[in-house]
């Protein structure tokens, strides 16, 4: 799997260690700061955006691929491309031209879950 350098370097400036060895002390701080940056209120207007596994090659660059969002538009490049996204238990074709719209809606924020510790 290749990792954006966006994400790298993300994590990475978060956790202050650009310019020293990584420790399995440091590894556990950066991961528990980086999974808490992805907690936000349920009655956000905006989405957080993550894509794993984003394909790339010498031709195509995966630049931005996690971030906040109020829309998202996503144009295929693939021949027999799908959309699979959590929480929703089917796949979605893609195929090469077609534009996926992702908004919010106030109405949906009734749709969230919060869980208390």
């Amino acid at each position: 799997a290749v990792v954006s350098t966006q994400s790298t370097g993300e994590v990475l400036g978060e956790a202050g260690l650009l310019s020293r060895e990584v420790t399995p002390r440091d590894m556990s701080r950066v991961m528990q700061r980086f999974n808490e940056s992805f907690v936000f209120s349920a009655d956000s207007p905006r989405m957080k955006f993550i894509t794993r596994e984003a394909l790339q090659s010498h031709v195509f660059k995966a630049t931005h691929t996690q971030g906040w969002a109020d829309n998202i538009m996503v144009k295929s490049l693939c021949w027999n491309g799908k959309i699979v996204m959590d929480g929703v238990q089917r796949k979605f074709n893609f195929d090469d031209g077609v534009i996926a719209s992702f908004s919010t809606n106030p109405a949906d924020s009734i749709c969230s879950v919060r869980y208390v510790d």
